[in-house]
């Protein structure tokens, strides 16, 4: 989030003592972020430099257990919670249970949204992601992680969101603004749904294997540190999912040829399923959608800065190139390629 949360520094500091033995010289909150539930800070300890993600409510305890268990069978890349002195992931700060923390390496380096990847960090790019999705995971494991549910997600946040569209029922500049961009799109908002719908019943009737999934792994979620590696962070979105749930940020999204053809070609040979990279954007679509609709004219303890960037952020799903138009041309290439199945088969 761009602003600090309402918890003081004190309770934090003083929980990093009791959880992790850590002597706070300095606590800095970071506005970097897009989630409305959590804040980032870097901590300055006597033991070195840490990263800290702070989460209002509930804690998904896949987000915790999947990189640590992937970074304990050895892919380096992953950036994983470091456990607290009894073993656990994260700690609830004792002097307001609403709020849990969870400790992280600090990775000094630059998201992929500042910087442009090489050829060979791409190929490198292809060889992690495969190593995660041909990763086996313990039962115990598979358990605790969502698997997907194909046509379902953020659907209801929507249909509330148009609800309160309807009566009016908000008010300020920005709902105004962002009401009259939904009302505006409402044919394109209607095509996406539909589509999304209809793509998500043909997954759930032949449903490709799932794997293991960052499920959120878009350009400011990968960061490239001053030795030019590559490590991956925030994992609050993972998931049993076909691949191409990751593949989709790969594929078609706005990258040169270039980049995607070395992603791919480390990537390993696996054929890309048309059918589940079109349901992908246009699930992208919808959640972002349900997300900043949700911001909007659901929340009410957002700042003033949060709510402008919740705007900015709605109004560009709707420019060209951007997440709508990527699902639409994945669409169609859909089509094309079910058309030339059918060519070769009749």
């Amino acid at each position: 989030m761009l602003e600090r949360p309402t918890l003081a520094d004190e309770p934090i500091i003083e929980q990093l003592r009791a959880s992790y033995d850590l002597s706070t010289r300095s606590l800095e909150f970071l506005p970097i972020g897009n989630d409305a539930r959590a804040w980032s800070f870097r901590v300055e300890a006597a033991s070195g430099e840490y990263f800290l993600k702070l989460r209002v409510g509930p804690v998904n305890r896949a987000s915790l257990l999947v990189p640590r268990f992937l970074k304990n069978r050895g892919i380096e890349n992953v950036v994983a919670p470091i456990p607290d002195k009894s073993g656990r992931l994260c700690a609830r700060i004792n002097a307001n249970k609403d709020f849990a923390l969870m400790l992280y390496p600090c990775i000094e380096g630059e998201s992929d949204w500042n910087m442009s990847l090489t050829a060979a960090q791409w190929r490198d790019w292809g060889s992690i992601m495969r190593s995660i999705h041909d990763t086996a995971i313990p039962l115990e494991l598979a358990d605790q992680v969502p698997h997907e549910v194909f046509a379902v997600k953020w659907l209801d946040t929507t249909e509330r969101v148009e609800a309160v569209l309807s009566r009016g029922a908000f008010e300020g500049a920005v709902a105004e603004t962002v009401a009259q961009i939904w009302r505006n799109n409402a044919d394109v908002i209607d095509l996406c749904r539909g589509r999304y719908l209809a793509l998500g019943a043909r997954l759930e009737d032949q449903p490709p294997a799932f794997v293991l999934c960052h499920a959120d792994i878009h350009p400011a979620n990968i960061i490239i540190d001053r030795a030019g590696e590559i490590h991956i962070v925030d994992w609050d979105e993972a998931l049993l999912a076909p691949r191409e749930r990751d593949l989709m940020f790969f594929i078609d999204d706005g990258r040169s040829a270039d980049t995607t053809h070395a992603f791919l070609a480390c990537y390993g040979d696996h054929t890309v399923n048309p059918l589940a990279l079109a349901y992908y954007k246009y699930d992208w679509v919808i959640q972002e959608l349900g997300d900043y609709g949700e911001r909007v004219f659901l929340a009410d303890d957002l700042s003033r800065d949060d709510l402008r960037l919740a705007q900015r952020e709605f109004a560009r799903l709707f420019a060209l190139d951007d997440v709508i138009d990527r699902a639409h041309r994945a669409y169609a290439k859909l089509l094309s390629s079910e058309a030339e199945t059918d060519a070769e088969t009749g």
